[in-house]
């Protein structure tokens, strides 16, 4: 273990709740990475979709490209998101707790994300700047769920996998950022980090739900729960919710790096919950 924990994934969803992409560097700004979570897919009355209820959205592949995004789909082939082209009418939607007014895309992207959800869908665009302002954490953020970022160690996965009888990944819980170099769960205790340029609050830990439980690459739910089911048997915290990983929140913008090292400037106090390990 090396004397520093060093940064060593970096990951943005383009569209909420499809494939991630692995990054060499990313810009950071108030509202997350560049690029996270700007698009979203919703049902015509505004209702969300993510992969907890439709797995097979993680097939998607989304890129950003200047003025868009390039996607694939295994079976669906090949399309492209202008935002040049975009309506750009306002439309009601919600995230969790927070309603506001994203922006409508393409007749063309709804029906071909229709046929991916399985349902009548529209794509959904943030803007250049989002409306959905959060006064928990005092910023504005995307389609996130609720925080701009999340950070896991290493360390905490290559411990999961210890107790597991197949192997876990990484991309099952969507982290932006993964750090090496630390004990198990060593993120738990931090308060306030530095990595390259950007310092960051470590905010809350990150409940865990079925989201976790699908396999990325074939876009189906893993049977019997896992790892959510293993995770509950010793990382239960307050409100018996299952938690692994950190929620951040950026104090200033900046790029990352890989290899970057991660300084700890503050450890929790008082102490985050009493998770086991």
């Amino acid at each position: 273990m090396s004397s520093m924990p060093a940064l060593s994934g970096l990951y943005r969803y383009p569209i909420k709740s499809t494939a991630g992409q692995a990054l060499d560097s990313m810009t950071v700004k108030e509202e997350g990475p560049v690029g996270d979570r700007r698009y979203m897919l919703a049902r015509p009355d505004g209702t969300f979709l993510t992969a907890r209820s439709h797995p097979w959205l993680q097939r998607v592949i989304a890129t950003p490209v200047p003025g868009g995004l390039d996607i694939h789909h295994p079976e669906l082939g090949e399309t492209r998101a202008h935002e040049a082209e975009f309506e750009g009418r306002p439309f009601a939607t919600q995230v969790w707790s927070d309603p506001f007014d994203a922006l409508s895309t393409t007749a063309a992207l709804d029906d071909w994300f229709s046929r991916v959800a399985g349902e009548p869908a529209k794509l959904l665009w943030i803007g250049n700047r989002s409306p959905r302002y959060r006064p928990a954490i005092e910023r504005r953020v995307g389609f996130a769920d609720g925080y701009p970022l999340m950070l896991i160690s290493q360390a905490s996965l290559d411990d999961l996998n210890r107790r597991m009888n197949a192997p876990q990944r990484m991309a099952q819980f969507r982290p932006n950022l993964v750090v090496a170099g630390t004990h198990p769960y060593a993120e738990d205790g931090w308060k306030r980090i530095r990595i390259g340029e950007v310092e960051f609050l470590v905010d809350t830990p990150c409940s865990r739900c079925a989201m976790i439980t699908v396999d990325p690459s074939t876009g189906q739910f893993q049977t019997r729960g896992e790892p959510l089911r293993t995770l509950a048997n010793y990382r239960r915290g307050p409100g018996g919710k299952v938690y692994f990983g950190q929620n951040l929140i950026a104090l200033n913008e900046g790029r990352l790096d890989l290899g970057a090292m991660v300084e700890v400037l503050e450890s929790a106090s008082p102490a985050s919950p009493d998770l086991g390990t």
